[in-house]
């Protein structure tokens, strides 16, 4: 069922699924809704959250083990999102995103845990970045331009029904990430001497 709900989230929305689309999808008979999610809607938004999290975290961490530069980190982490929205012909785009949106700040419970969700993926990537030799602050900056962009990135190619977002942010991003990991391992012309 959350399997269900998420991708109903990220294709119609959190107000936009009722419960009974996530029953239907799922294929899940109709009580197990309520015993699986005595708390309804919310409970399972927080569930959706989670799961969705952790996979965006798994991502990062398999793309930081299969790249070597921060730039190919940036170009694979980026890319994923690029291919699955382009894959699902412009109808899917964040799942935690409409939570935010249509929810939040009305529900505590999931301000908090959509919160800890995106701050959970800035500090993954500001690590990984760190591993790929860029410096912590710019590190930390880039990994939020980064979850800043692909969130944009996936508004604005729904709408435009086009990667042409994704790719520039993708060029614009990996370019940042080269000039940083060019800093830290470029020797300045004053050194040694």
């Amino acid at each position: 069922m959350i399997t269900a709900a998420r991708r109903l989230f990220r294709e119609q929305g959190y107000l936009g699924t009722a419960l009974s689309d996530v029953v239907t999808e799922s294929a899940a008979p109709r009580g197990s809704m309520y015993f699986h999610f005595p708390g309804g809607k919310e409970e399972l938004a927080t569930e959706v959250t989670l799961l969705h999290g952790a996979d965006v975290i798994a991502h990062i961490n398999r793309v930081a083990g299969a790249t070597e530069t921060a730039a190919e980190f940036i170009r694979a982490f980026l890319g994923r999102f690029r291919d699955e929205i382009v894959a699902s012909d412009y109808r899917e785009g964040c799942a935690v995103a409409p939570i935010v949106i249509e929810s939040t700040p009305t529900s505590a419970s999931l301000s908090a845990v959509t919160q800890r969700a995106f701050r959970d993926l800035v500090a993954t990537l500001t690590a990984r970045l760190e591993e790929k030799a860029v410096p912590h602050e710019s590190a930390k900056a880039l990994a939020l331009n980064t979850v800043t962009s692909m969130e944009g990135a996936l508004i604005v190619s729904r709408v435009l029904r086009s990667p042409e977002p994704f790719d520039t942010a993708i060029t614009a991003l990996a370019d940042i990430a080269q000039r940083c990991h060019e800093t830290v391992t470029t020797p300045l012309a004053w050194e040694g001497h």
